[in-house]
């Protein structure tokens, strides 16, 4: 995933690219690459379907990008790492890195968001006001980034804590209406 040029193929192919041709055109690479990287990617268990129905195993994706992401958000979460970023129960600045801002972020949702409740969006967003107060960080932004980095999920408005694994898809929905929140 590091090879730029195989990272543009796989992309050509989730975004729906679906033979070699396609995937050339869309990613801007030419032929020999194009095999050269399909052939990594198919090996990596990372595409799927083969020549001429080429997709991303999503699931595969999700589980190599956990698996190393893992030491990283390890790493940030001894005292000295996260002081850079936290210092008394206040946001003083987000990482530009990913791995990073997922540590401060999981973090954040861990000590300030309850794991059985659910809350609306004007609760959450007074949580992350107090956080971002004089940081400069946008507490619509940290919401926003709590969704992406798959900290909280949010159905019709209702924001939630989401357990270690991700849900399946219907899992939230299951979830709000097994709580009296549909």
């Amino acid at each position: 995933m590091a090879d730029p040029q195989r990272f543009r193929v796989l992309a050509a192919v989730a975004l729906g690219a679906t033979d070699r041709e396609q995937i050339g055109t869309m990613s801007g690479v030419d032929a020999r690459g194009v095999l050269a990287a399909t052939s990594r990617l198919e090996s990596a268990g990372l595409l799927a379907g083969g020549p001429g129905a080429f997709r991303v195993d999503f699931p595969a994706l999700r589980d190599l990008v956990r698996r190393e992401a893992v030491p990283a958000r390890e790493a940030l979460a001894d005292g000295d790492e996260l002081d850079r970023f936290v210092r008394d129960d206040r946001l003083r600045s987000l990482p530009s890195k990913r791995t990073r801002r997922h540590a401060v972020l999981a973090h954040i949702v861990k000590t300030s968001f309850d794991e059985q409740s659910a809350y609306d969006e004007k609760a959450v967003n007074e949580i992350l006001e107090r956080w971002c107060e004089g940081s400069g960080v946008d507490h619509v932004a940290m919401r926003r980034y709590l969704i992406d980095h798959q900290l909280m999920f949010r159905v019709r408005g209702v924001y939630a804590r989401t357990s270690e694994t991700l849900p399946a898809p219907g899992d939230a929905e299951r979830y709000m209406e097994a709580i009296g929140l549909d």
